[in-house]
């Protein structure tokens, strides 16, 4: 008796569901929407500097010039040196 009281209590028979059609109101637009968007525009822009920054180079994959002619870092040819001191001892 007391569970058909409970459910009667909590039923809503005067409530009705809006008809369901297309004349349903679009949703506003969000700021969150417009910082989705301006982060898409930026990757799309980065994506677009890397790949001109990577054709600039040669493309994917390639090499110019010969192996020999990099130089090697500044640090590297001090320790190279002779009169380098030795810091281990």
């Amino acid at each position: 008796m007391v569970q058909q009281q409970f459910f009667e209590t909590m039923a809503q028979p005067d409530f009705t569901m809006p008809p369901v059609s297309g004349a349903a109101r679009k949703p506003k637009t969000s700021i969150y929407t417009l910082l989705l968007v301006i982060a898409l525009v930026a990757l799309l822009v980065g994506c677009l500097f890397l790949w001109l920054e990577i054709r600039r180079f040669g493309g994917f994959g390639a090499i110019r010039g010969s192996v020999g002619a990099v130089a090697a870092p500044a640090d590297v040819q001090f320790a190279r040196q002779s009169t380098a001191l030795t810091l281990v001892g």
